[in-house]
């Protein structure tokens, strides 16, 4: 019983947890405004844990002016304001999945991941492109309330493949 309550207090953290994208000619600019110099630091595929507005937050870099924050607030309400040349976005065709990272060896033997990407041993606060089977993925490793987890995006319509083959394999999700 006290791991089902466990798992069900896992669930609704998770869940509360947004992904917002924030680009544009002055994406990289916003971001630094809303957290600070340090993203600019991040390589693309590379994130850090902040906290904003006392919540915790997850900022991975995509490219040199695209970022995906995973956070539990309005953070629309925070980017718009600032009157720049970017524009931030929730994807309804976009899904997230959480994994523990016990199970990132597991992944590992069913995602392909193109060079010079490795999935093998990925570090915390890093990203990779993979595909499992035929679906793209993006396998993130960051942390989520200060507990290590495997992040992965992909479009809603491909949830049911996604599921069946993380089920082949006995991998199970928060």
């Amino acid at each position: 019983m006290h791991r089902l309550a466990d798992r069900k207090s896992e669930d609704r953290r998770l869940a509360n947890r947004k992904l917002w994208d924030i680009a544009g000619v002055d994406g990289l600019e916003v971001t630094q405004l809303i957290f600070g110099q340090k993203v600019s630091y991040l390589a693309p595929f590379h994130s850090i844990e902040v906290t904003l507005k006392r919540q915790n937050c997850s900022i991975l870099r995509l490219c040199e002016k695209n970022f995906r924050i995973s956070y539990s607030g309005p953070l629309d309400q925070i980017v718009t304001p600032l009157q720049r040349r970017a524009w931030i976005k929730q994807y309804d065709w976009l899904h997230t999945l959480f994994l523990p990272t016990e199970q990132l060896s597991t992944l590992v033997k069913i995602a392909t991941v193109r060079p010079p990407h490795r999935l093998e041993s990925l570090p915390n606060n890093q990203a990779v492109p993979a595909c499992l089977g035929d679906t793209p993925v993006l396998i993130w490793r960051h942390c989520v309330a200060a507990k290590p987890t495997i992040e992965l995006h992909f479009s809603r319509q491909s949830v049911d493949n996604i599921l069946k083959q993380l089920e082949h394999l006995s991998l199970s999700t928060y």
